[in-house]
């Protein structure tokens, strides 16, 4: 058989789910402006929504920076954004908020729509960073299979040495790096390590 006074409990709210460290937090910042002003004195005068709304976002911004506590009285920044919200909830719920805010529709959706060009953009540059690993990769393997004779028999043939010298500077990392011959390629995921200098092996210039 159930206990009744739990039965009866589950009914009510939870509130053993908000956390003790966060309820301290705020009720820290509550404090100091009780010793400040009065206890609760936004229930007892008109109070503007803006006023708590821009002091929640200076102590958000402090805390994005780095700024864990408040420069006058150290409570912590964010149980002092916390308080900010608390009022503002507890005025409206007493009729004491008055409601300045600048409401706009147009940009409550374009912040909403800002998803789609943060997914867009994403998927943009992810494809363009494949297709350059994917020419930075056919490229080694195509100069991987001349052998360093070739390569320097190619320098006594004016026109591939010169269509060679252009090939090698439009590649990142030219002039290449002074690895061993037969170094082996290195790869991340099937792909061209992009902080490796190009070409991966000590291939001389033609017009060398």
């Amino acid at each position: 058989m159930s206990n009744p006074k739990q039965a009866f409990g589950d009914k009510k709210p939870p509130l053993a789910y908000i956390p003790l460290s966060a309820q301290l937090a705020e009720l820290e910042a509550l404090y100091d402006g009780m010793l400040k002003y009065d206890p609760h004195n936004w229930r007892d005068t008109m109070v503007e929504a803006m006023t708590y709304v821009e002091a929640a976002m200076r102590h958000l911004q402090l805390y994005k920076v780095g700024e864990e506590l408040t420069r006058d009285t150290f409570v912590k920044n964010l149980g002092a954004v916390k308080a900010c919200c608390s009022i503002l909830i507890d005025a409206a719920a007493h009729g004491t908020l008055i409601d300045n805010r600048r409401k706009s529709q147009v940009e409550a959706d374009l912040l909403h729509q800002g998803e789609e060009w943060v997914e867009r953009l994403k998927a943009v540059h992810k494809e363009r960073l494949r297709q350059r690993q994917q020419a930075e990769l056919k490229a080694t393997i195509v100069l991987d299979e001349l052998s360093e004779e070739t390569v320097r028999n190619l320098a006594n043939d004016e026109v591939i040495a010169g269509q060679f010298e252009e090939l090698s500077e439009s590649l990142p990392g030219y002039p290449p790096n002074p690895a061993e011959v037969g170094t082996p390629i290195p790869l991340v995921d099937g792909f061209l390590d992009p902080g490796t200098r190009f070409p991966p092996w000590p291939y001389e210039s033609p017009s060398a």
